[in-house]
């Protein structure tokens, strides 16, 4: 064997070692370093640990033939695993889902998501980093000068110039076989289980966090790689897409006979999405979050108690937990549901489809004047571009704003500014508007020095005094932002010109491990019940107490349009049909369980891929 193939024979070996290292460093960090948890990964799916281990071994010949050394491809490997574990594991420990390629397009906002993470998380990982640096350097250097095989590697033609054909050879083959290798995976069929019997394993679509247990980092991750892209749904065509909207076209001019029209009136409409605004007195089939999280301190939300008992509210079950803003705004304000689609519609599909269906869209074309207001950066998820592509004009963010208060410590602008701001707005035009507001107060994190005083204590045995400090500073951010939504509406109680607000809060906070894991269904959901309601400060016919029917927020504006009695559009006719066949429409309520076999299911898919991902036949 000659000295080149000696070293890349070594050199493959000592790789497929640092592969085994790696992975196991991968699974123990995927599960919060949890040693034992990691263990029984390995010992109850070897087959697929060891798939894992042969794809990590893949990329890690591909760093080498890039970069010419086999102890620089493992310590560039190590490094990125350091922080893609980190923020994995700050990911988790906020919503309890695992970090996914999605989450990767908001890396041009880092500067940004950096308010939500602790300072002292990332020094140790700066720290960690370097460690790694300083002990590959120390590694090269005593091995390239203790033994002969490693001085060989040191000063090895196959770092030189001339050797480039072979380390691109290596390149090109390393990466051929791991996209050939994983193929199966990035192409899946998206079905809810999909068994790999040559694995002994299954991908479950439904639920990642399962997915990922399973089926270990790598193939969880390149699992979801292809909800980067919309998969066309076999019978989409023109014709197909033109038949569904000409049916509700002729539903929408029937039925608009016996319904207000707003071109004529002038009502203004305002919708809000409160921050992480959680109602804890919640109950929800027959389940109450009190008896797993109760306080002393008295009520938390009287306010919102109050509006409950004089205007038409319910309960909306969220996306997510603990996070995902974006994904719930998109479907309150167009209609379409993030179901089959399963990514960041706001990062991944609006910025490329151009203008969309929304209820900005609906609006202004009755005459209203489009504004959108969030007190925080405007790039965060692309705002500044799918809002415009909604059909809102005008964008106010936190560099706009006239009002920035912070309650304490806060670092952010609390509601009352946010209100402020909206009020502003609605005062200084004479023209109809529809405002809608994304406010920031209650965002994580949860810091002690955010109050000064709090008046709530969680009395929950057999959780730390840190995750209690974490609910209590909560719980008065809550308690605020409650007290600021009764001073909002009684302002709007003295305005002359008409109102109609939708209210709702987008998911809870990441904080409530005892009944987001719990065994029991109806324990879990309590996890992702949140307070709406529609208040209106005129005789709008809807002003009494209604319950309203637990939804998803696809079906939010259809509620209110109907409540109201409002012309609607075609798809809002699609959403009458939608709502009542599937009125919470999300894998997490549904846990595993197909959708209803309705028709209009299949109708509502085609329309929302025409939409994000389609020809947008619907809108010619």
């Amino acid at each position: 064997m000659t000295e080149k193939q000696r070293y890349v024979a070594s050199s493959l070996i000592f790789l497929f070692v640092v592969a085994i290292l790696l992975t196991w460093f991968l699974e123990y960090r995927y599960f919060l370093n949890d040693m034992w948890r990691a263990w029984n990964f390995v010992i109850a799916s070897p087959i697929v640990y060891l798939f894992n281990v042969f794809l990590m071994w893949l990329l890690l010949v591909f760093l080498w033939g890039l970069l010419g050394s086999p102890i620089i491809a493992a310590s560039v490997s190590w490094i990125l695993l350091i922080i893609v574990t980190y923020i994995h594991i700050k990911k988790f420990y906020s919503r309890q889902t695992p970090i996914l390629p999605e989450d990767f397009q908001l890396a041009s906002q880092a500067s940004t998501l950096t308010k939500f993470v602790d300072y002292g998380s990332i020094t140790r990982t700066i720290i960690a980093i370097l460690l790694v640096i300083f002990l590959s350097i120390l590694c090269h250097r005593f091995l390239a000068n203790k033994y002969t095989l490693m001085r060989k590697w040191k000063t090895s033609g196959f770092i030189q110039k001339h050797a480039l054909a072979m380390r691109l050879l290596i390149v090109a083959l390393a990466g051929g076989a791991f996209f050939i290798c994983t193929d199966f995976v990035r192409h899946n069929d998206g079905t809810r289980y999909e068994d790999i019997p040559i694995l002994g394993t299954h991908f479950t679509a439904w639920n990642q966090n399962r997915n990922y247990d399973d089926n270990g980092f790598i193939l969880g991750f390149l699992y979801n790689f292809q909800k980067l892209k919309l998969e066309e749904p076999d019978i989409y065509s023109e014709e197909k897409i033109q038949k569904i909207k000409a049916e509700y076209d002729a539903k929408a001019e029937e039925e608009n006979l016996n319904r207000k029209n707003l071109a004529e009136d002038d009502i203004n409409v305002i919708i809000v999405l409160n921050e992480s605004f959680y109602d804890p007195s919640v109950e929800f089939n027959g389940a109450k979050f009190e008896d797993y999280y109760p306080h002393s301190g008295g009520e938390i939300m009287p306010n919102l108690r109050k509006i409950q008992n004089q205007y038409p509210s319910g309960l909306m079950y969220s996306l997510d937990y603990g996070g995902g803003t974006a994904n719930i705004e998109f479907e309150s304000l167009t209609s379409l549901t993030n179901y089959w689609t399963d990514t960041v519609p706001y990062t991944a599909l609006i910025p490329k489809a151009g203008q969309i269906p929304s209820i900005a869209q609906t609006l202004k074309a009755k005459g209203y004047k489009t504004t959108a207001i969030h007190p925080f950066n405007g790039g965060m998820y692309k705002r500044n571009i799918s809002l415009a592509n909604e059909g809102f004009d005008t964008f106010i963010t936190e560099n706009e704003m006239d009002y920035k208060e912070h309650d304490g410590n806060s670092e952010y602008i609390n509601d009352r500014s946010a209100y402020k701001q909206t009020l502003k707005v609605l005062n200084e035009s004479k023209e109809k508007q529809i405002i809608s507001l994304i406010t920031m107060q209650n965002h994580t994190p949860y810091y002690a020095e955010n109050y000064e005083e709090t008046e709530f204590a969680v009395t929950t045995e057999g959780i730390d005094e840190q995750k209690k400090s974490d609910i209590a500073i909560y719980y008065q951010s809550l308690h605020n932002s409650d007290r600021y939504l009764g001073e909002f509406i009684s302002e709007l109680d003295k305005l002359d010109e008409k109102v109609v607000v939708l209210f709702y809060g987008d998911h809870s906070a990441g904080l409530f491990d005892n009944i987001v894991a719990h065994e029991e269904k109806a324990v879990r959901d309590l996890s992702r019940v949140t307070p709406y309601f529609i208040y209106s400060n005129y005789d709008s016919g809807f002003r009494n107490k209604v319950t309203l029917p637990t939804t998803t927020p696809n079906c939010m504006v259809n509620t209110m349009l109907n409540g109201l009695k409002w012309q609607k559009d075609s798809l809002y006719y699609m959403l009458d049909k939608v709502c009542e066949a599937e009125p919470i429409l999300t894998a997490a309520y549904l846990e595993g369980r197909e959708v209803s076999m309705a028709d209009i299911l299949d109708d509502y898919e085609l329309v929302t891929y025409d939409i994000l991902g389609g020809k947008k036949y619907w809108m010619k």
